[in-house]
């Protein structure tokens, strides 16, 4: 597998293993898989101190784990994603007819937006994450049952106490098991 990965901001400590942190934004343009592949959300829960500290996390310090399909990095996301409005540059013939096609016989009206200079761009509500948000890659693996095979139990454990340690026993199987179980960590 190539990574596609951006300047490193920051590293978090994972007992031997220096996990890399990333500026989400810099993340997702440096692989475009990453942003147009499905994603296995596996909840949100508080972090620990350090680990806030480390993805510059204030506040709740709430992060969620996320399984990128096509790319396979399981990813530990500085924040909560919420409902938002993302805009999008519609392709030129595109613009030009939702911009100038009265909504009564068939153009759009809501959503299509047109500056005074004539750019036309195409709002949607989707989730987006908070400005400034980082993320860890916690590991590499490649097929979705051995993502769901590692996290066996996680839903039970995400939200106590001892969650994040729990986490960072199931992530050093991956070393103790060696590469022919899942990938690595990261």
């Amino acid at each position: 597998m190539t990574e596609k990965s951006p300047e490193q901001v920051a590293a978090l400590q994972l007992d031997d293993v220096q996990l890399p942190i990333y500026d989400l934004e810099a993340f997702n343009a440096a692989d475009i898989d990453r942003v147009k592949s499905f994603t296995t959300n596996f909840g949100s829960w508080q972090l620990p101190a350090e680990v806030a500290a480390a993805l510059a996390l204030a506040g709740d310090a709430k992060a969620a784990l996320e399984w990128i399909h096509d790319t396979g990095e399981l990813v530990l996301l500085g924040g909560v994603p919420t409902v938002g409005e993302v805009a999008v540059e519609p392709l030129n013939y595109e613009a030009y007819t939702a911009g100038n096609v009265p909504s009564l016989i068939g153009g759009s009206a809501a959503g299509i937006e047109r500056d005074a200079s004539g750019h036309v761009r195409e709002l949607f509500k989707s989730e987006v994450m908070p400005p400034g948000s980082r993320v860890a890659v916690l590991a590499h693996v490649k097929h979705g049952p051995k993502v769901h095979e590692l996290l066996w139990g996680w839903h039970r454990e995400h939200r106590q106490p001892s969650g994040w340690a729990w986490l960072v026993e199931r992530l050093a199987k991956l070393e103790d098991e060696g590469p022919g179980s899942f990938d690595h960590l990261a």
